[in-house]
């Protein structure tokens, strides 16, 4: 399948020659841009493989459009082109995520294996950030899952084996992962543990009984027309009662 391509550079015969040649090597050139903010807006609406970016240009340099453009995933890969390579440029482009570059005047020979060898680091990077992603977000749900598991075993006053299989069943009847449920216990606890913290503050501040507590905490909540976990929310934020 033919990778697309954008080409951006503001010096109109230079877009008309790389146009060429990418076509030549059968590459598709979807379309071309004259300054940086204009390469940004068109990766937008075309999102192509490859961006062919030139550094200098007026309006929106090839650097800060090649940093928009990978910042917010427009293109699947950014060459520069540039008249020279020195440290600084080399350091900057690999900030900012470009994945290769090309010396003016660019030969033709040369943008192939530039282009492919640009094109597949930038395919093993995106691998690379989706498989970090993906064992980030595993961790994250085991940690939820065990801390659910324990607020449960702890509010039902069983075993975190017994809390985790009630986990299960409770996903597998409502068609859904254990993430979800857990995260949903946690939430429910949460907004009990305000309940019950709501109620003592009554208790100390007022000098009721935890049943009268209760009954003053719903009666302000039904006269709101709030859930009483949200109007527990609001007595602890230093609310008063209606």
């Amino acid at each position: 399948m033919k990778k697309n391509v954008i080409v951006v550079d503001d010096e109109p015969i230079i877009r008309l020659d790389l146009h060429q040649m990418l076509e030549e090597l059968g590459y598709e050139v979807i379309g071309e841009a004259s300054d940086g903010f204009d390469a940004v807006e068109l990766c937008r609406s075309r999102h192509p493989d490859i961006v062919l970016l030139d550094l200098e240009m007026p309006v929106f340099s090839g650097m800060s459009a090649a940093e928009t453009i990978l910042t917010e995933n427009l293109a699947d890969c950014v060459v520069i082109c540039t008249a020279f390579a020195d440290e600084e440029f080399l350091t900057q482009a690999g900030q900012a995520g470009v994945s290769g570059y090309l010396v003016k005047p660019i030969e033709q020979r040369m943008l192939r294996p530039t282009l492919e060898v640009a094109y597949a680091q930038s395919m093993r990077l995106a691998e690379s950030d989706r498989a970090a992603a993906e064992s980030e977000r595993r961790w994250k749900e085991s940690r939820l899952v065990e801390r659910a598991k324990g607020q449960l075993a702890q509010d039902r006053r069983i075993s975190e084996a017994q809390a985790y299989r009630e986990m299960q069943q409770m996903a597998m009847g409502k068609r859904t992962t254990i993430a979800i449920i857990a995260q949903a216990v946690l939430d429910q606890s949460s907004q009990h543990d305000a309940v019950d913290r709501a109620k003592a503050r009554l208790m100390r501040e007022k000098r009721l009984s935890e049943d009268a507590a209760y009954k003053l905490l719903a009666q302000s909540a039904r006269q709101r027309g709030t859930p009483i976990q949200e109007e527990a929310k609001r007595i602890l934020a230093g609310g008063t009662l209606k």
